[in-house]
């Protein structure tokens, strides 16, 4: 049996190998090629180059008409970051800007009828990887998924101390 040291150190290392094997970028092709099948092949290539964060921006679009603060809001990002992801959208004919009637600074976004596309495709994703994930943890007892529960709220609930992660209470 491994001591409390060798268990943390044995989890700490696992916690970072885990992180590692299902980053993003490393699923990027799969979750693409998701996307694109899903699409109309005129927009494969839009699918494709749309970077990741512009992709959840669109998503949050489709909630309803929103300004650019709204979105930023919204999607708990800075401004000028939602700006420059909001250009490349309109750019790529996936969302429209409309003035606001009385307001000469803000303007509404919406998704085109090729952005809802694209976010339904993208939703599509996101249901698939809930299942996928609810389908791996269905084999798990009551008991350990309380565990798991319990150490994933503490580590979200956790502060970044310089380097280090400390526990916030």
């Amino acid at each position: 049996m491994k001591t409390k040291s060798e268990l943390i150190a044995s989890i700490n290392e696992m916690v970072g190998e885990v992180g590692d094997k299902f980053d993003a970028d490393e699923g990027g092709d799969a979750e693409r090629d998701f996307i694109a099948a899903r699409c109309p092949k005129r927009l494969e290539d839009k699918v494709r180059a749309l970077p990741t964060m512009s992709m959840h921006l669109l998503a949050v679009l489709a909630d309803g008409p929103v300004s650019i603060v709204g979105l930023a809001a919204r999607s708990h990002q800075l401004k000028g970051t939602v700006s420059k992801h909001v250009q490349r959208l309109v750019e790529a004919g996936l969302v429209t800007r409309t003035p606001i009637p009385g307001n000469r600074k803000e303007v509404e976004l919406r998704p085109t009828a090729d952005g809802n596309l694209i976010v339904d495709a993208h939703r599509h994703l996101h249901d698939e990887m809930t299942k996928g994930m609810s389908d791996f943890l269905s084999h798990y007892a009551n008991a350990e998924l309380q565990v798991l529960a319990k150490v994933l709220r503490d580590l979200l609930a956790a502060e970044k101390v310089g380097v280090r992660i400390a526990r916030s209470d």
